[in-house]
């Protein structure tokens, strides 16, 4: 299957067509932003993947994207190069995320530390009072770990969790959600031994 040719720079008359693309997405057609996601998002996902370096990154900026295009839609008729516009937005929202996981980490790292002064939270899995329950949370994949960490050691709310991993506030639910199965999981079975 040859790769979707863009929308504005090919033989045909596709200019045309972007342009009906572009006043037909302005008008809310849905079928306009199925045709725009079926020509762009493997693309889009793709460069996404590449600026980010993170898939699941990736994923949730051109999800944003869409979302995007679809609440500014009025905006496109007028937009002359669609793919170029929509290109722009991600580098754009790119950016955004970046900047907003860079302030957050900050933050995060200035709150930790505070908290960590005043109360003397656990800075590590090797600290807990428990070698078996120290054990299970090393045993963690990493993305878990750090939730745990941010939730339990840094007291962040899962709000402040998404910010500052760069994720959706679900999936920064999730991600406790799961390492809490695993951790159960993990310290009933050495209590069953």
């Amino acid at each position: 299957m040859a790769p979707p040719r863009p929308l504005g720079c090919t033989p045909g008359g596709e200019e045309t067509v972007a342009a009906t693309l572009a006043e037909s997405l302005a008008a809310g057609d849905p079928q306009a932003f199925a045709a725009l996601y079926d020509r762009l998002a493997a693309r889009l996902l793709g460069a996404a993947r590449t600026m980010t370096a993170a898939s699941a990154d990736a994923e949730d900026v051109v999800q944003d994207l869409f979302v995007e295009l679809a609440r500014g839609r009025t905006h496109l008729a007028t937009v002359a190069d669609l793919e170029a516009y929509v290109f722009t937005m991600l580098r754009n929202a790119v950016r955004r995320r970046s900047r907003r996981v860079a302030i957050g980490r900050r933050a995060v790292l200035a709150i930790a530390e505070r908290r960590c002064a005043a109360g003397g939270l656990l800075s590590a899995a090797a600290d807990l009072p428990d070698d078996q329950l120290a054990a299970a949370v090393a045993a963690l994949p990493e993305a878990q770990r750090e939730v745990v960490a941010l939730k339990i050691n840094a007291g962040l709310t899962f709000a402040e969790i998404a910010a500052v991993t760069g994720t959706s506030l679900n999936t920064a639910a999730s991600r406790y959600r799961y390492a809490l199965e695993k951790l159960r999981t993990a310290l009933t079975v050495q209590e069953e031994e």
